[in-house]
């Protein structure tokens, strides 16, 4: 279990876990579902917000039909069909725990931006979560709030600074510690990670390098990831 393990996470230890943030949550949700199918464990993707369908996986609507599907092909995506063709779930994710060994929850959006700052609505963490994964794209270095961030203005503000400014590595570690941040509303007792995604090049690996560094020093551990472009939302594993 690669990604797991690289997270300091262990699927038995933490069968809920909600994925915030920007910058590759689709992609790290498939990827997370894939090792703990092929470590033996049945895995229920959702959502809280809403997600693109995989257009390989089974649908199930209601927790029988999950059950079901669940018993063929170990990994099952879990919600109805919503807006612009997307699914939102019927269910809080807490109330799949038994129905599956593990439950992944996508519970933020970004409309496809590295960086997310979230509104007051934001993010639908679940309330009995076991952990919490925050993303950040490392594209959005060196680009302004304006152009890379989901919620700029809330971004700029959060950090002192204002949307036309360009992202430093002290804003994305900032922004990710903050309890306003990638932090909001990650349960007392959870454990909490980020993921820092598009390590792609020598010079992001250095600057995603100190971002890790500052969130180490306030107890936060941060994982340097890439996944090459076949893999990006999951699409080759299932």
């Amino acid at each position: 279990m690669k990604l797991w393990t690289a997270l300091g996470l262990e699927p038995r230890r933490c069968p809920l876990l909600a994925l915030v943030g920007g910058g590759g949550k689709t992609t790290a949700l498939y990827a997370l579902a894939r090792e703990a199918a092929q470590a033996g464990l049945s895995v229920a993707v959702t959502t809280t917000t809403h997600i693109r369908p995989h257009p390989r996986l089974l649908l199930a609507g209601d927790p029988q039909t999950l059950t079901r599907l669940l018993k063929q092909n170990r990994v099952a995506l879990f919600g109805v069909p919503g807006p612009d063709n997307k699914l939102t779930c019927p269910l809080p994710p807490q109330a799949l725990r038994g129905l599956a060994d593990v439950v992944l929850a996508e519970a933020d959006g970004a409309r496809g931006l590295p960086l997310k700052a979230p509104a007051e609505h934001e993010p639908v963490v679940p309330s009995n979560a076991d952990a919490v994964v925050a993303l950040a794209g490392l594209d959005a270095l060196g680009r302004s709030f304006s152009a890379c961030c989901h919620r700029p203005g809330t971004a700029a503000s959060l950090l002192g600074t204002n949307p036309a400014r360009d992202v430093t590595p002290a804003h994305v570690a900032a922004l990710l510690s903050s309890p306003r941040g990638g932090r909001k509303g990650t349960p007392a007792g959870a454990e909490y990670r980020c993921l820092l995604n598009k390590a792609d090049t020598p010079a992001l690996l250095t600057q995603g390098g100190i971002i890790r560094e500052l969130l180490a020093a306030q107890g936060i551990r941060a994982l340097l990831w890439s996944f090459p472009p076949e893999e990006r939302d999951g699409l080759c594993w299932f």
